[in-house]
């Protein structure tokens, strides 16, 4: 058998970057890109007849992401359906497969990866919580789509140092969009698109001076208590009271920096009443007390 064998007709559209190997020793040598860099990237759309087979993989990550049809990815005995909406990612030196449906093929934007940190990218993107490899389901997002282009435009313009630079620093703001896809669309508070978790985080914005439970978040977004703790600290890795806590000291240090008010009109903003509990929370997430900070900001007012 072949190292590798290669199927298609040539699809209509189809766009592809092969990064030259000087150019992939030069990205190993600058420490801003090293950890991630792109080696190839294209585009195929409707890519009817498109076949790959690796037998002993390639020492880069492969990532595919399908935005129209359908296809599918072998690795050894675990086959993978892709439709629309799907990403995933084969890790390095392992052999597979992978084509487009016959009936409805596939439109997909692909990369190569190579640098340190090309693990840790495979376990961020996949988040496996099974044992067998499955496709990833993130929603479509024209900005995404818009970052590929950049890249890939960046490189048609040739491999010069700020070109390697722009196109590869840009690759951690593009995969984010795969790692936490709730975070990167643009939700439309009120459509009914935002996850509770974000509808409870603006209602704490909408209520920082006021004084509100545990109770009160959990009701304004319709779940019990004790549901939506364990939400809320699985989507944030905090307990929504302390969240909301950070909010109200994020809002102090700008009322501190910005306003004349003193400390305890401060805490009254946030709806505390006790300056001295005001103080205490303060200085336990910033460091140092209400006072403190105005002063090491160098904004010398009443205090």
């Amino acid at each position: 058998m072949s190292p590798l064998t290669r199927k298609s007709r040539g699809f209509a559209g189809e766009r592809i970057i092969e990064v030259p190997k000087e150019t992939v020793d030069k990205c190993l040598s600058m420490p801003l890109i090293s950890s991630l860099f792109i080696t190839r990237m294209g585009f195929y759309p409707k890519a009817l007849y498109h076949y790959y087979q690796r037998p002993t993989g390639i020492s880069q990550v492969i990532l595919l992401y399908c935005t129209d049809g359908q296809g599918w990815i072998q690795l050894a005995k675990n086959r993978i359906m892709m439709q629309a909406g799907d990403v995933f990612a084969i890790t390095p030196d392992t052999p597979h497969s992978y084509g487009a449906d016959t009936d409805n093929p596939w439109t997909i934007h692909w990369f190569h990866f190579s640098g340190t940190d090309c693990h840790d990218v495979i376990s961020a993107i996949m988040d496996d919580k099974s044992n067998l490899p499955q496709a990833v389901r993130v929603p479509y997002s024209d900005e995404r789509i818009a970052l590929f282009d950049r890249m890939f435009d960046t490189f048609l313009k040739g491999y010069s140092t700020s070109n390697l630079l722009f196109a590869n620093l840009t690759i951690p703001f593009f995969l984010a969009s795969f790692i936490l896809p709730e975070n990167f669309q643009k939700e439309i508070i009120g459509s009914g698109t935002a996850t509770p978790t974000n509808r409870a985080i603006l209602y704490m914005q909408n209520n920082l001076s006021s004084s509100i439970t545990l109770d009160n978040i959990a009701q304004s977004v319709n779940l019990s208590t004790s549901f939506f703790s364990r939400k809320f600290r699985q989507d944030t890795g905090y307990a929504p009271i302390e969240y909301f806590n950070h909010l109200r000291i994020q809002k102090a240090c700008q009322l501190l920096h910005f306003s004349d008010l003193r400390i305890n009109e401060v805490a009254y903003q946030l709806g505390i009443d006790d300056p001295f509990y005001f103080s205490r929370l303060f200085k336990k997430q910033m460091g140092v007390s209400p006072a403190e900070y105005r002063k090491t900001e160098g904004i010398q007012r009443r205090v």
